[in-house]
């Protein structure tokens, strides 16, 4: 297995990111908004349904000029206001 095939898909990188956001509650925090600017290592598979972007955080702290860029994910989250119930 190769380094390619161990990143996951974006979008299960977003959900633990979101997972984990949502755990705060636990610590009687009130997240209004956050902004997450994390590096990445990404990838564009071929799926069973059509392409798919693989998206990890680096697997090494050290880079070589064989490896290719590191790009910047930016995640923004932010509660919006419901109506209350009546």
């Amino acid at each position: 297995m190769n380094r390619a095939e161990l990143r996951r898909p974006l979008e299960d990188m977003i959900g633990e990111l979101v997972d984990g956001l949502a755990s705060l509650s636990s610590l009687e925090l009130r997240v209004t908004g956050i902004e997450l600017a994390l590096p990445v290592e990404t990838r564009v598979l071929g799926g069973p349904s059509g392409l798919v972007v693989h998206a990890d955080l680096p697997t090494l702290r050290t880079r070589t000029a064989f490896d290719l860029p590191v790009g910047r994910f930016v995640l923004r989250l932010a509660a919006t206001p419901t109506e209350s119930a009546a």
